[in-house]
């Protein structure tokens, strides 16, 4: 057996992307509002997935491995997530301005507040609102993913046995004589 420990790749592509593809989806990315829980997820299934294949290679799983995976996985989480908001919101369009605009008219929100929230929506759209939502995503993911792989770590935790020390010569140790001489 090779000292190498497995690849991490294939965990952390499964586990960050497909809770990152998720995560895009309108309805579905809404269960983020309970503690970033896609996100924590992503993290522990990839730590799940990584001490299966540590596990079956005979290498040890520790809670920091399993903080670096779900590290990993949070950038495939990130550029799951910033891909399937883009196709999301080409397909389904984005928010509704002039509803958003009215709504704040009613409430009695200043100008000054309306104005600004015109100009960051207007910001929002096209290339610039997707890189700005894909570093969103990415410092998010990358704190809420290691907390994800770091509590897989502690509950896969894979200790392999010490290796036994090796004997003189295959001779065991002789006794000591009792009431030996200093």
């Amino acid at each position: 057996m090779d000292n190498q420990s497995p690849s991490m790749l294939r965990s952390t592509v499964i586990g960050g992307g497909l809770f990152g593809l998720a995560a895009g989806l309108p309805l579905v990315g809404a269960l983020n509002c309970f503690c970033c829980a896609l996100i924590v997820a992503g993290g522990f299934l990839a730590a799940f997935l990584y001490s299966k294949e540590c596990s079956a290679q005979g290498f040890t799983f520790r809670p920091g491995n399993g903080a670096l995976v779900g590290l990993v996985a949070g950038l495939f989480y990130a550029v799951g997530a910033s891909i399937t908001a883009a196709l999301s919101s080409m397909i389904f369009g984005g928010p509704d301005v002039d509803a958003i605009i009215d709504q704040m008219e009613q409430a009695s929100a200043p100008p000054e507040f309306i104005d600004t929230t015109i100009q960051v929506m207007e910001m929002m759209e096209g290339p610039t609102g997707i890189l700005v939502q894909f570093f969103a995503s990415l410092l998010l993911a990358a704190v809420f993913s290691t907390i994800g792989g770091l509590i897989g770590g502690a509950v896969f935790k894979i200790e392999t046995p010490p290796a036994a020390p090796p004997s003189a010569g295959g001779v065991p140790p002789t006794p000591a004589a009792p009431g030996g001489s200093d």
